[in-house]
C-alpha cells in the first residue's frame, strides 16, 4: 500500500508527493517532473520516453514525410490494426503525452505542416463534399493545420497571420459585448474565416491559445461565451465547460477535456478558481481516499501509465491528469 501523505502541506505538495511514489513508468513521472516539479527533463528520462510503449506507436505508424497519412479524416482502408487514423489523432496523442516540437516525431510533422500552410503540399484527404462544393473546405484547411502546429509551437511565424485573421474578425464580433453571430456567419460566406474557427469550435480554441494574440478584454469575451455555451465545445463536449462532473460520471473525461483545452489561455484562472477549482481538488482527494468507479479507458488515449488496466495506475493517471489542469491555474 503507498502511502497517502498529509493534507496540511501548502498547495498541492500533499498530491505530488504521493504521485512521486506512486507513478513509476515513463511518461507519468517525465510528465511530474517538467511540468509539475518544474525541473528540465535530463537526457535518462528522454531515453526512458524514447523506449516507452506509448512513445513507439506513435513512431512505428508515422510515414517518412512525417506524417500518420492522411491529416484530418480517416482513411478507410487502413489496417484495422492501426493506432492512429489520421496525423492528427496522432498530434492529438503526442500533444496529450507532453511531447514537445523539440522532439524528432513532432519535428518531422511541423516541418511538413508547415509546407501545407504555405501551399507547398498538398493533403492526402479527399475533398469534403459540400453546397460550395468544398471550397469552404479547401479553405479550412491551411487554418486546421496551423491550429495543429500552435499546440506545439505557437510562435511559429508560418500561423501568424491566420491566426491574426481570426482575431481581426474576433474583435469586430465581439466589440458590442456579446458574440454578434449574424456578422460572424456572413464572414464565414465571404471566406474571410473558416466556420472551424467559430467560437465555439476546438480548432478556433487549438489556434489562439498559448500566445500573446489578443488583449485580456476580447480573451474574457471569448472564454466567457464558451464557458456557459450550453452547446459546448464542437467536436469536445455538448455541454456548458461551466458544468461540474464527478470523476464516476461518464460525462466527467469529456469535461475534462474540455478544461485542458481552455487551459492554454491565460486567463483560464478566472473562471475555474472560485467554482471549478475546488471540485476538482476535491475529486482528487476523493480518488486518493475513496473507492471511486473510474470512467471506462480507452485503450490508447487519456492516461499514461503503459499498465493501463491496472486500476491503481489508472486512478493515478485520472489524478495526473486532473492536476496538469489546475497548475495552469
Amino acid at each position: 500500500m503507498i502511502p497517502i501523505p498529509p493534507r496540511n502541506q501548502a498547495g498541492f505538495e500533499y498530491i505530488i508527493d504521493y504521485l512521486q511514489i506512486a507513478v513509476t513508468d515513463p511518461f507519468p513521472r517525465y510528465i511530474l517532473k517538467k511540468e509539475l516539479l518544474r525541473e528540465s527533463p535530463i537526457d535518462a528520462d528522454y531515453d526512458d520516453i524514447h523506449s516507452s510503449k506509448w512513445y513507439l506507436q506513435l513512431t512505428d505508424e508515422q510515414w517518412d514525410d512525417g506524417s500518420w497519412g492522411r491529416f484530418h479524416s480517416m482513411d478507410s482502408r487502413i489496417k484495422d490494426s492501426q493506432k492512429f487514423v489520421s496525423t492528427e489523432a496522432a498530434l492529438r496523442r503526442a500533444n496529450e503525452l507532453g511531447i514537445t516540437k523539440n522532439d524528432p516525431v513532432i519535428a518531422k510533422c511541423i516541418t511538413l505542416m508547415e509546407r501545407y500552410v504555405r501551399g507547398e503540399n498538398t493533403w492526402r484527404d479527399y475533398i469534403e463534399k459540400h453546397k460550395d462544393n468544398g471550397k469552404g473546405h479547401l479553405f479550412c484547411r491551411p487554418f486546421l493545420t496551423a491550429a495543429n502546429i500552435n499546440m506545439f509551437d505557437p510562435e511559429n511565424p508560418v500561423i501568424q497571420p491566420l491566426r491574426d485573421i481570426v482575431v481581426e474578425t474576433l474583435k469586430t464580433a465581439f466589440s458590442t459585448g456579446s458574440f454578434d453571430e449574424n456578422f460572424w456567419e456572413q464572414k464565414v460566406k465571404e471566406y474571410h474565416v473558416p466556420s472551424i474557427t467559430t467560437p465555439g469550435n476546438a480548432y478556433g480554441f487549438m489556434l489562439l491559445q498559448k500566445s500573446d494574440c489578443m488583449e485580456d478584454t476580447l480573451q474574457r469575451q471569448y472564454l466567457y461565451y464558451i464557458w456557459n455555451r450550453k452547446e459546448g465545445i464542437n467536436y469536445i463536449s455538448n455541454f456548458a465547460p461551466a458544468e461540474k462532473y464527478r470523476v464516476e460520471d461518464k460525462r466527467f473525461t469529456t469535461w475534462l477535456s474540455a478544461l485542458e483545452l481552455l487551459s492554454g489561455f491565460s486567463l483560464f484562472s478566472e473562471f475555474v478558481k472560485e467554482d471549478v477549482f475546488p471540485h476538482l481538488l476535491c475529486e482528487i482527494n476523493r480518488l486518493l481516499n475513496d473507492d471511486v468507479k473510474l470512467p471506462a479507458a480507452h485503450p490508447i488515449t487519456g492516461h499514461y501509465a503503459e499498465s493501463w488496466r491496472n486500476k491503481t495506475a489508472r486512478k493515478n493517471d485520472m489524478i495526473l491528469r486532473i492536476l496538469r489542469v489546475l497548475v495552469k491555474c
